[in-house]
């Protein structure tokens, strides 16, 4: 009976040791995967927030690829070049489109960050008062191309 209780214990004291033991693996793996090191490879690429959008024209394309229905039956359109804008106490790029519709007219405001856009909202008050627009017809010819389909 001794040597019974003896082993119950031992098996006891062994299981213990094997299930703290891997909880400790675990917490270290999870405190590891929270953590600022990089155990696996290089760390990220800093993001630079005022990257300028070189492809603007061709990612407001895709964006209406995606989000079609606000500018459907455009006739007209236009885009200007991206600027720095401040915004609180952060610069961003942003960007003015204009689209113009059998009876009605949009004024949106793009807002990039990292070099991609960000946010696309209505223009309000003069946000786009003062910038240069240039004629933008293959959003028109985009938008056409997406109405055909349907």
């Amino acid at each position: 009976m001794a040597r019974e209780t003896s082993r119950a214990v031992l098996g006891r004291a062994v299981l213990g040791r094997a299930v703290l033991g891997c909880v400790l693996i675990m917490l270290l793996a999870a405190v590891a995967g929270c953590s600022d090191f990089e155990f696996w490879g290089k760390p990220e690429k800093a993001v630079d927030p005022t990257a300028y959008p070189e492809n603007y024209k061709k990612d407001v394309l895709t964006y209406v690829r995606t989000h079609p229905r606000e500018l459907l039956n455009a006739r007209e359109a236009s885009i200007s070049t991206p600027a720095l804008k401040q915004f609180g106490t952060q610069s961003r790029y942003f960007a003015c489109l204009r689209v113009n519709g059998p009876d009605w007219r949009k004024e949106k405001m793009l807002v990039f960050y990292s070099g991609e856009i960000n946010q696309l909202i209505d223009a309000e008050g003069d946000q786009c008062s003062a910038v240069a627009y240039q004629p933008f017809p293959e959003l028109v010819t985009e938008i056409s191309e997406l109405k055909g389909k349907k």
